[in-house]
């Protein structure tokens, strides 16, 4: 049996879609009212176990008889309350290996992110690189869930972390948010784009994903995961807007003038005592302006992984989704 926390967002349900075409036996962890989001073809094919992160009673039941665990649910985002990204990412992540754990599971998958490594990014990481020290919640919680996870692993879990990057794709927010936007004629960059990105195309995460899951050097490792290239902000944004048909992005705020609007909007926000994000932030404007070099090597050294998708060949096969979805998108 495999358990996938997080199957009502983008990467867990995309892997969840990919076990049942291979007919393997899934569970997916959803928290009581939000079972409605999953997609049919999951509801019709996966066990569905009510629970939550913050409940660990429900984590025990939902662990119980599992092989294997994906842990993708989370807390992502660049604004909130400290201790919603804590209960979530920290707390929640312990208890859920705690229930692996009693389960007696064979190998859970952790997903992280390459903002363990810091926001902005350094000017270069691997995965022998340190944690960052970033003021951001978010990076900081998925530096210590990775601590935990790998806490686990010395006391007898196998668990091994994955660290993607820029995971973009259907149903994602790094695709679908910009092209709603291009299709607007909102787009803009942030200083000329000129930050570096480093794509992930959700295809490649979840053949990493598996592979990890099953490789038996894999566990007690962290591995980075992408799809092996790095371009700038403004080369994937006009492979967004390609997508849709139309032109290069070409509309840009200056930095001091972003950052200006960043200090404002989050003024607003604490004023108001609001959970929700921002129009702009200067976590985002450090993720997007930042140029950085990062390397997948160890996964391809260790695991003999290769990213089936490169940046263009995902593009080609988002076009044509995109063809058949627009609408969706309205």
């Amino acid at each position: 049996m495999n358990l996938v926390t997080g199957a009502t967002g983008f990467i867990g349900r995309h892997l969840a879609r990919r076990l049942v075409r291979e007919r393997q036996r899934v569970r997916v962890l959803c928290r009581p009212g939000s079972e409605g989001r999953l997609p049919t073809e999951i509801v019709g094919a996966a066990e569905i176990a009510l629970g939550d992160l913050r409940d660990r009673e429900s984590l025990l039941r939902a662990c119980a008889g599992a092989a294997r665990i994906f842990h993708c649910a989370g807390h992502v985002s660049d604004w909130g309350p400290e201790e919603t990204f804590f209960a979530m990412n920290v707390q929640g992540t312990r208890w859920l290996l705690e229930a692996a754990q009693a389960a007696s599971v064979e190998r859970v998958v952790h997903l992280s992110s390459i903002a363990a490594f810091g926001t902005p990014a350094p000017e270069y990481f691997d995965d022998q690189s340190g944690y960052g020290k970033s003021k951001d919640a978010y990076s900081r919680t998925k530096a210590e869930g990775e601590k935990i996870a790998f806490e686990f692993h010395e006391a007898g879990l196998p668990v091994t972390v994955l660290r993607p990057a820029v995971v973009y794709g259907p149903e994602g927010a790094w695709l679908e948010e910009p092209l709603r936007m291009i299709e607007k004629d909102r787009m803009f960059l942030l200083g000329g784009g000129s930050g570096t990105c480093h794509p992930c195309y959700i295809e490649n995460l979840v053949d990493a994903m598996l592979l990890a899951a099953d490789h038996p050097r894999a566990a007690g490792q962290g591995y980075i995961v992408g799809d092996g290239e790095s371009i700038s902000f403004r080369e994937y944004f006009d492979a967004v807007a390609s997508i849709a048909g139309k032109g290069p992005v070409r509309r840009s705020v200056p930095l001091p003038a972003a950052r200006a609007i960043a200090i404002a909007c989050e003024a607003g926000a604490r004023l108001r005592s609001s959970t929700r994000r921002p129009l702009l932030t200067h976590t985002a404007i450090g993720m997007v302006t930042t140029r950085s070099r990062m390397s997948i090597e160890k996964i391809r050294a260790e695991l003999g992984w290769r990213p089936r998708y490169t940046f263009a060949t995902a593009i080609d096969e988002l076009r044509r989704w995109y063809s058949g979805n627009r609408r969706l998108l309205a």
